[in-house]
Formats: C-alpha cells, sequence, structure tokens
C-alpha cells in the first residue's frame, strides 16, 4: 500500500490530460501509479514532468549512457519502483539485456565495456561524494562532451529525486515492470 493514495477516478479532463502527458507516447502501459498521486498536486506534477521530460526531449546525451546511470542510481537508492519502470520500459528500447539491467543491481559484470564500467563507477562516485574527482571528469571526456557531462550530472540528480519520491512514498512495483534482481 502506497503512503500516499493515488487522484481516484473519476478524473476531471485536466487531470485525465496532465495524467496522460507523462511518458513515451509509444507506451502500452497505463498510466504510472506515481504520476496519479503527483497528480493530487498539479502543480508540483506538472514542473517534475517538464524536468524530467527535458531529460529525454532534445538530449545530447547518448540513450543507453542515460538509462545505464539510471537504472545504476535506482540500484545504489533501492528504488525497485523506477528501477523496474525503466528496466521493463527503457532498457530494450536502448539494447541493454535482462542480464545487463539486473548486474546494476547485483554488481555482477555481464561484459559491461571499459568505457561502461567507467559509467558506473561515475555514478558510483557521483552518489558516495556528490561530485565527480578531476579523473573522472576527464574519463567521462573519453565519450562525453561538457554538455553531456552536464546532461548526465542532472539525470543522476534528477532520477536521485524521483527514487527518493517513490520510496518515500513507498510505492509498490507495478505488474508490467521488471521484478527487481536478488543481490
Amino acid at each position: 500500500m502506497t503512503r500516499v493514495a493515488p487522484l481516484p477516478p473519476p478524473w476531471s479532463d485536466a487531470d485525465a490530460a496532465a495524467i496522460h502527458s507523462w511518458g513515451h507516447p509509444d507506451r502500452t502501459y497505463e498510466p504510472l501509479l506515481l504520476v496519479r498521486c503527483l497528480q493530487r498536486h498539479p502543480a508540483l506534477a506538472d514542473r517534475l514532468r517538464r524536468m524530467g521530460e527535458s531529460l529525454y526531449v532534445d538530449a545530447r546525451l547518448p540513450p543507453r549512457v542515460r538509462t545505464i546511470a539510471i537504472l545504476r542510481t535506482c540500484a545504489l537508492l533501492r528504488c525497485q519502483y523506477e528501477w523496474g519502470g525503466q528496466a521493463a520500459f527503457w532498457g530494450p528500447i536502448v539494447g541493454l539485456t535482462e542480464r545487463e539491467c539486473d548486474a546494476l543491481v547485483t554488481g555482477a559484470d555481464p561484459g559491461w565495456s571499459h568505457w561502461e564500467r567507467t559509467l558506473i563507477g561515475a555514478v558510483d562516485e557521483l552518489e558516495r561524494v556528490g561530485s565527480w574527482s578531476d579523473q573522472m571528469w576527464n574519463a567521462l571526456g573519453d565519450k562525453l562532451d561538457d554538455e553531456q557531462r552536464m546532461e548526465l550530472l542532472i539525470a543522476v540528480g534528477w532520477y536521485r529525486t524521483i527514487c527518493t519520491l517513490c520510496n518515500g512514498m513507498a510505492l509498490p512495483v507495478e505488474g508490467w515492470m521488471r521484478a527487481w534482481p536478488s543481490d
């Protein structure tokens, strides 16, 4: 049971439009429990949606890089809800296997490239100390320019916020989401 009940139907036209404005246009799942809970505070929900959307629309960060970073952030914060949704929906779109998604939780190495291990280490370092060392900044620069590194910082921070929100509201994993792997 969630700590915050979702906005119950029937929804007003404005609430329905706002709820359905979240997520990828090609999604096949029902509106997220997270979104239905957030819609109890429409102004906040709208601001959060716009920020989250900015990480996907006209973004410069490669989608696979973004998704690895998001999944690792979710794993570090033990956010089963957001990890499950990202792994089920975005994982296949960006070419992450189920084994790779699970490895971001369990710490296994499914054959990450040297650069992907650097990326995972960068997320870990950011979570641990709130910044990157000069060495990590430069290592990320092997594949990312300054604007992409800024976008990566924002994506990790943004999904830390989302994970904190999901965990704090005690959102249960929805049926279509990927189940948390055993570590």
